[in-house]
This record gives structure tokens, sequence and C-alpha cells, in this order.
């Protein structure tokens, strides 16, 4: 079953050969972790929201910038995020940035 992007009113689902990646939260990283959740403003997982309930959730490459990602890593561009990347893009109306 597909997994879908966390952020409110996005309707990106994970799908095999997609241009758009996924991206776990930091869980491990429990500051990165608060500034990406205050970022995406989900009322359904705030800053303070435990490890095992975010744990596997995912945002979609959609609501970063292209300077987030590493595309040195794999050759492929939005293959891997740096280590200071935040979500950016998370107000979404009728499904496009906004």
């Amino acid at each position: 079953m597909p997994s879908g992007c966390l952020v409110p009113g996005c309707t990106e689902k994970s799908r095999l050969g997609q241009s758009v990646s996924f991206h776990g939260l930091p869980v491990k990283d429990a500051q990165r972790c608060k500034l990406w959740l205050r970022a995406i403003n989900n009322p359904r997982v705030g800053e303070d929201t435990g490890k095992e309930i975010i744990k596997g959730k995912t945002i979609c490459s959609l609501h970063f910038k292209l300077e987030d990602f590493d595309g040195r890593l794999f050759g492929k561009i939005r293959s891997a995020l740096k280590p200071t990347a935040v979500p950016s893009y998370c107000r979404f109306r009728y499904g496009r940035r906004g």
C-alpha cells in the first residue's frame, strides 16, 4: 500500500517509477525533527509527538527547495536531502505549491 506525504493538503503517494521522492522524518535528530514538524504544521502531529507515532512517516520532495538536495549522491537529483534541509513549501491549494 503506498504511503503518503504528511503535509496537510498534499495528495502525493509513493508509487513505483514516479519522479517525486519521499523522505522520512529525522526522528534520530530531535531538534531537526521539531523543525520539520513545525514547518509542515500538521494538526495531527506536533513538535512533541512521540517517535513511535512519527516513525516511518514521510514528506515528499515537493516541499523542499532544489538546494536542499545533494544531487551528487547516487548521481540523481532529489536523491538525498542535505543534513540541513527543512521543508519549505507546506501550504497547498488544489494540489499545488502555494
